[in-house]
């Protein structure tokens, strides 16, 4: 072989650019893609993704080749691997605080008024002010090493507050708990959007907020386990050990994540993709418009301001948001606690069930989305607004409805949280022509929310409401037809911008 054809088919600094064509074929040019100028020898990335028939429950497109499989293989491992268990130490971390609350530390910590609502609203100032920056710095930065280390920093955190001896000293852990934990979520979706096609990305994004539920599970269940087996051991309350041993789970993850975590693939290839799956990878983002970011600034932010992606994608995300304030407030626990039926192992125990259900339905969801496309989420949300406006009806009438129609309320209060992979992958996916502006939009999706997050519940969720909160239930009943009616804009907008952008490839 001539001394050229080496230098070829050299695997390192690989480039992909577009050359423009007619019709639906991508072709991609220069040194490691160009099949004009030589043979590399390696599997071209799937041009014909979403267009063949499938399973209901396939995982890979039938038209996927074995290096492309190969490829999805290792990085559904090393992403999911480390983003479920970050996401589900992120549950368990976040939720102690009201299975501790209901488990000795409101008699401890002399919390007698709405020190719980204020607690969450300070978690909610961390996550909300943190979002938009780290996340847009891992367009920049080495997210594989930014992640993990949000992960250490979170569990640190939760570990000291094994010995908060106070309210405040509790706020002060709270805050930074929920500084580390805010671009958690918002990083792992961007790095799923740098890696997965639009046919793939939903149902990975329902993986990894399975976890979520999983986290919500394993936190009822642990919480329990500890309180009765704990509680009083070496002079410690069950609800310090719960802080202690839940802090501690998160660094093994953390460590896992900067030694194997892939980050994003303009940061360079890791030891966990060969030289050939790399290439596939950043060819197929080509093929699937997705483009690698150029440098985050702020005068960039008038760009992103000037489409109706901000505009529209953040208050359709704060509307469902509002939606189930009451599962994120711990409204159910503390509804569980006021029988007295229910001793306290049983109520961490139970604490499990709406998140046990939501493991069925965002799986449910996420497939449904991936296998019928962008018109699948406007009646499944309308589906879901529906029920949702019933189930909260259960506490609007709290004087007026059953025992049993308050358990459906809160058995069902996870169905409408399952909508995140949905939401956050179909951002992904309208804002891939713009890798810093999907950064900033999905950021901005989750801080504006989180903000409202921290107030909202001060006036509908107080503590001293418990456990009725009529008028917090009537709000979450009212944000459901807003939240459908923007699901609806966003689906009209998104169609109108895919026909301009068929239009205009075609031109081409």
């Amino acid at each position: 072989m001539a001394s050229a054809d080496l230098a070829a088919l050299e695997p390192t600094k690989p480039t992909l650019t577009v050359r423009p064509t007619k019709g639906d074929e991508t072709v991609l040019s220069q040194e490691i893609v160009s099949e004009d100028e030589y043979d590399t020898g390696r599997e071209r990335a799937n041009r014909n993704a979403g267009k063949t028939k499938g399973h209901f429950f396939r995982w890979f497109d039938p038209e996927d080749g074995p290096l492309e499989r190969r490829l999805l293989w290792k990085l559904d491992f090393y992403i999911l691997a480390f983003a479920c268990a970050g996401y589900i130490m992120f549950y368990i971390d976040r939720g102690i605080l009201s299975n501790a609350y209901v488990s000795g530390m409101k008699k401890d910590l002399k919390l007698y008024g709405n020190e719980l609502v204020q607690l969450n609203t300070v978690y909610r100032c961390g996550t909300s002010v943190s979002n938009i920056p780290a996340t847009v710095l891992i367009t920049k930065y080495r997210s594989q090493y930014i992640v993990p280390s949000l992960v250490l920093i979170w569990g640190v955190f939760t570990v000291m507050s094994f010995r908060a001896g106070s309210f405040g000293e509790l706020v002060v852990y709270r805050l930074f708990v929920g500084l580390a934990e805010g671009p958690f979520f918002c990083s792992i979706e961007y790095v799923l959007g740098s890696w997965y096609r639009a046919d793939e990305i939903v149902r990975r994004a329902g993986i990894f907020y399975i976890s979520s539920s999983i986290g919500q599970i394993i936190t009822g269940l642990l919480a329990a386990r500890i309180y009765t087996d704990l509680d009083g051991a070496l002079g410690h309350a069950g609800w310090r050990w719960m802080y202690l041993i839940g802090g501690l789970m998160a660094l093994p993850i953390a460590l896992f994540g900067i030694f194997t975590f892939p980050g994003t693939p303009n940061h360079g290839k890791r030891w966990v993709l060969t030289d050939e799956e790399f290439a596939l990878a950043k060819e197929r983002m080509v093929v699937a418009g997705r483009k690698e970011p150029v440098g985050f600034s702020w005068s960039l932010v008038r760009r992103f301001l000037g489409r109706w992606h901000f505009w529209l994608l953040v208050p359709w995300n704060v509307s469902w948001l509002m939606g189930f304030l009451s599962e994120t407030q711990g409204v159910y626990t503390l509804w569980l606690k006021s029988h007295k039926a229910y001793n306290t192992a049983q109520v961490n125990r139970l604490t499990s069930v709406a998140p046990a259900i939501g493991v069925i339905t965002i799986a449910l969801f996420s497939f449904l989305a991936d296998k019928y496309g962008p018109k699948s989420r406007l009646w499944i949300v309308g589906i879901v607004a529906v029920i949702g406006v019933i189930a909260n009806m259960g506490f609007a009438l709290y004087d007026h409805t059953s025992f049993a129609y308050k358990w459906f309320t809160y058995a069902e209060s996870y169905t409408e949280v399952s909508l995140s992979s949905l939401q956050y992958s179909w951002a992904n996916v309208i804002c891939r022509d713009d890798a810093e502006e999907r950064a900033f939009v999905v950021s901005a999706m989750l801080a504006v929310g989180s903000a409202c997050d921290a107030w909202v519940p001060n006036v509908f969720f107080k503590t001293t409401d418990s456990p009725k909160w009529v008028n917090g239930h009537i709000f979450q009943a009212a944000t459901m037809p807003v939240y459908f009616g923007l699901t609806a804009t966003v689906y009209y907008f998104n169609k109108r911008a895919e026909r301009r952008r068929s239009i205009k490839d075609n031109e081409g």
